[in-house]
């Protein structure tokens, strides 16, 4: 498992769909306004594989999260 600090957007987006054990909330602030997320090792791999040039995490995830609604 590895924890990464993600914004309070791109949280708010996937929350309702975390495997179990990605257990975050808002009140696990970074301390720099993100929140805290603890993902396995094969889920980080499919974020890290869907970055762009100068994206985030949060970047990947809201533009995936607008993709499939």
């Amino acid at each position: 498992m590895i924890t990464i600090s993600v914004t309070l957007a791109a949280y708010e987006a996937i929350k309702a769909t975390l495997p179990p054990g990605s257990d975050a909330s808002p009140a696990e602030s970074d301390g720099r306004g993100g929140v805290r997320l603890t993902l396995d090792h094969k889920t980080l791999d499919r974020l890290t594989t869907l970055r762009g040039p100068g994206e985030s995490y949060s970047d990947v995830i809201l533009r995936v999260a607008e993709a499939v609604q």
